[in-house]
């Protein structure tokens, strides 16, 4: 959610700054009650910080804390929000919102995805020298592994058979393996590509969690991408580039996730991914660039 903030204050071509903030467990609940209840926190922000004319907000436990600003500020600011905040859309001046969310308003841009952090002009600009002493084959495949949801939970033998699948893969290119792995991955599934990897692949490489995470850097050296279908934003992330993308299915889909993937599909930007990597003419996703198109003619920014 961070990352998506960040890539539209990026866009906009202005002076941002960064707030991590926890909203009271009420104000996450209760987004509504932002109308009534500023928080201590944000009170004492506005008086101590330059007041803004843009708030961004992602996600529906932030929906609560650009109410709240809003209710003080009034039309001194603008209000956007990321993410569908499942309450009134009048409550901002404009959201950008998936597509497979299905929800129009004439304060509504719809995106295709997630906006992206990074781009391929970022990825070439990456100056890693550690990154050299990880591509130690020809070929280098990245596998990010997603996890639970509210939605959700994949078996253990759902791990399973995406290890089998992957390990075709690399065995098939003789390709060195380099596994990411997210907090919602369950740590009984991280011991399962732990064990068969080691099982059946001489060179792979697992960053947990807790470790330094190598991405986006890591995308410099790698030559062929999988990412678990539960993953929308690394999928959309990752659309954007040139390099071959497979998306590896879990059971009991999101309907929502699966038509996104679905559409990628037809626009030729992913392939799913069933054992075998290989290189296609891969469509680029764009929805940065024309994210930021229509939230400036919507704004009359020039």
């Amino acid at each position: 959610m961070e990352n998506q903030s960040v890539a539209l204050a990026k866009m906009l071509k202005k002076n941002f700054k960064l707030i991590h903030y926890n909203p009271p467990y009420l104000l996450k609940k209760f987004p509504l009650l932002g109308k009534i209840y500023v928080p201590y926190f944000l009170r004492q922000k506005l008086l101590t910080d330059s007041l803004p004319s843009i708030i961004i907000t992602t996600g529906r436990r932030m929906a609560g804390s650009s109410i709240a600003l809003k209710s003080i500020l009034k039309n001194n600011v603008k209000t956007i929000h990321i993410q569908n905040p499942k309450l009134s859309l009048n409550n901002f001046d404009l959201l950008l919102i998936p597509e497979h969310d299905r929800i129009k308003a004439k304060n509504v841009i719809q995106t295709k995805g997630a906006l992206s952090f990074f781009d391929e002009k970022d990825i070439k600009k990456f100056k890693e020298p550690s990154l050299n002493k990880v591509k130690t084959k020809n070929k280098t495949v990245l596998l990010m592994v997603g996890g639970n949801s509210k939605k959700q939970k994949p078996q253990n033998s759902e791990y399973y058979n995406l290890c089998t699948k992957v390990i075709n893969g690399i065995k098939n290119l003789d390709a060195k393996l380099i596994v990411t792995v997210s907090r919602r991955t369950p740590n009984k599934a991280i011991k399962i590509l732990e064990s068969a990897f080691s099982k059946h692949l001489s060179d792979f490489k697992i960053f947990s969690p807790n470790e330094n995470n190598p991405y986006p850097q890591i995308l410099k050296i790698i030559d062929y991408i999988i990412v678990t279908s539960d993953s929308v934003n690394m999928i959309s992330e990752i659309s954007t580039l040139s390099k071959p993308l497979f998306i590896s299915h879990f059971s009991k889909e999101n309907k929502k996730i699966s038509s996104f993937i679905s559409n990628l599909q037809e626009l030729n930007i992913v392939k799913n991914y069933e054992g075998d990597l290989f290189k296609f003419k891969k469509n680029k996703l764009h929805t940065n660039e024309n994210s930021i198109l229509h939230v400036n003619k919507f704004f009359g920014f020039h």
